[in-house]
């Protein structure tokens, strides 16, 4: 069997975000207090980056956004663009 083929047979194709992998390294009071500014939808990714990163957490903000998109969050630069619609 080729690599594509192992690649294509591969049931584990799912990976968890980078987000995901932070949540579950964190304990679980500051992983419950990240989920929430993560789901609020008032606090910029910017943001979120900026405290991870000054709590020695490398995360980025497209991994952020990926995680908030794919949880339902609109994002604020996507409402901004709505609006002028």
């Amino acid at each position: 069997m080729g690599i594509y083929e192992q690649c294509k047979s591969d049931t584990n194709q799912t990976q968890m975000s980078k987000v995901d992998v932070v949540l579950q390294s964190l304990s679980k009071q500051d992983a419950e207090s990240l989920k929430k500014a993560l789901l609020d939808q008032s606090i910029p990714t910017r943001s979120i980056q900026r405290v991870l990163k000054n709590n020695k957490i490398n995360c980025g903000l497209w991994a952020i956004n990926q995680w908030r998109q794919a949880n339902g969050i609109k994002l604020k630069s996507n409402s901004a663009i709505e609006e002028k619609k």
